[in-house]
């Protein structure tokens, strides 16, 4: 079985230009009134901020993010934007959302909502012990559904996901855009009937999900505290950015990191070529597939459906939609997400 994790960070938005400052104004786009308490943030980073009760708001630029800038309020249709230095916002009106009518699907769902939520929840928040550690607080805002006939389970939100993460005291805003698992029917010979035992009539083969991460302190007081940052410190070494900072900037040998191809430990310099443009790296793969064995000896999978990555300085890697992993970077799901901007202490 194979499962694997897709994930980009979003950002955007419009406002002026002042000294790196962004400046601007947002209004309800029907009634032209002032929205207050709108989220303006980085995406997949903890650098954010609100309206005021004029609508207003100042956001000092994040450089060198290769994140969207977001704009998001409740009840309203959200707005990104990939340079919002160059943007106007002195008066950036928000659409309210429009009710849709519900879909009509022509094969009935014959799975329960206690079932789907079982699987969402392991393959979002993941299945590690930090995992463990969180919990969804809106997750009957969130829509689930089984095809029979596609074998696919899907799921959306209408409104941000919110993860209450305890042991890195984080609270994750996560705007959900596509979620889907995949399975495969087990066939009728291979189904054993013993008593009452509920039998699995479907086995999972893979995993995906799309969306962006707002990160913000679950807890001020806890903040500073010497477990947070050992907590904090624990995830990034083993997280999936600094996997791909590593070999971006050419660091995994140095790192104690092992490659591995074709079950056999190769040199990465025969293998990945990289090379610096601006704030990125583009990242040459001389094969589709490797494993990468961590000094902890956890091991996770990169599957490449393009020969090359566009990685940011932050380990965000950009072309997303070519690269799958597998294993134990994949099982850490958002549980083990951290902000990009955030730094090992």
């Amino acid at each position: 079985m194979r499962n694997y994790l897709g994930l980009f960070f979003l950002v955007g938005i419009p406002l002026t230009l002042n000294a790196q400052i962004i400046k601007g104004t947002i209004t309800d786009a029907s009634s032209n009134e002032p929205l207050a308490s709108v989220n303006i943030y980085f995406s997949g980073t903890s650098k954010g901020s609100i309206t005021d009760f004029n609508g207003d708001f100042e956001i000092p630029y994040y450089e060198n993010s290769q994140s969207v800038f977001t704009i998001a309020l409740l009840g309203y249709e959200t707005q990104t934007f990939s340079d919002p230095l160059t943007t106007d916002f002195s008066n950036l009106k928000l659409q309210p959302k429009v009710g849709e009518l519900p879909a009509v699907f022509l094969y009935p769902d014959p799975w329960s909502r206690k079932k789907k939520e079982k699987y969402f929840i392991n393959q979002f928040l993941g299945t590690t012990a930090i995992a463990m550690e969180c919990r969804i607080l809106n997750l009957d805002k969130v829509r689930m559904r089984f095809n029979p006939f596609t074998k696919k389970m899907t799921a959306y939100a209408e409104e941000p996901v919110l993860i209450e993460n305890r042991d890195l005291n984080y609270l994750v805003t996560y705007n959900l855009i596509d979620f889907e698992i995949s399975f495969e029917e087990v066939s009728l010979e291979h189904m054993q009937v013993s008593g009452s035992m509920q039998v699995p009539t479907h086995y999972m083969i893979s995993s995906y999900f799309v969306g962006s991460a707002f990160f913000k302190e679950l807890n001020e007081k806890d903040s500073k505290r010497a477990w947070v940052r050992r907590h904090r410190n624990r995830a990034y070494k083993v997280s999936e950015v600094r996997l791909f900072k590593l070999i971006a900037e050419g660091k995994l040998e140095e790192e104690g990191y092992h490659l591995v191809f074709d079950r056999k430990k190769v040199a990465v310099k025969d293998h990945i070529r990289t090379r610096k443009k601006g704030a990125l790296y583009v990242v040459d793969f001389r094969e589709k597939k490797y494993e990468v064995m961590d000094p902890q000896n956890f091991q996770s999978a990169i599957y490449l459906d393009a020969p090359g990555l566009v990685i940011s300085d932050a380990g965000n890697v950009i072309n997303y939609s070519v690269l799958k992993t597998g294993g134990f970077v994949s099982n850490l799901k958002v549980s083990g997400m951290l902000p990009l901007d955030y730094k090992m202490e």
